[in-house]
């Protein structure tokens, strides 16, 4: 099994392939049913409506094998 770590840089790379990561954002990484959830934070201003996150990288905590990369545009 990958650590959160290992599944945080797998991630990190993956969705950098498709989309822009905001650094200064935070990152969220989950562990549910033998997959890590990792998500990258969007902020948005106050008052303002649009998606939470700029990619959510859902990866096999077995293997580390990228199961899906979800973007917000």
């Amino acid at each position: 099994m990958i650590t959160a770590g290992q599944a945080l840089d797998i991630a990190h790379a993956a969705a950098l392939q498709h989309m822009q990561i905001d650094p200064a954002n935070p990152i969220e990484v989950r562990l549910l049913d033998g997959r890590y959830i990792v998500t990258f934070v969007h902020s948005n201003p106050p008052g303002v409506r649009g998606p939470d996150y700029d990619a959510r990288v859902t990866l096999d905590a077995a293997t580390g094998d990228v199961l899906e990369i979800l973007g917000a545009s």
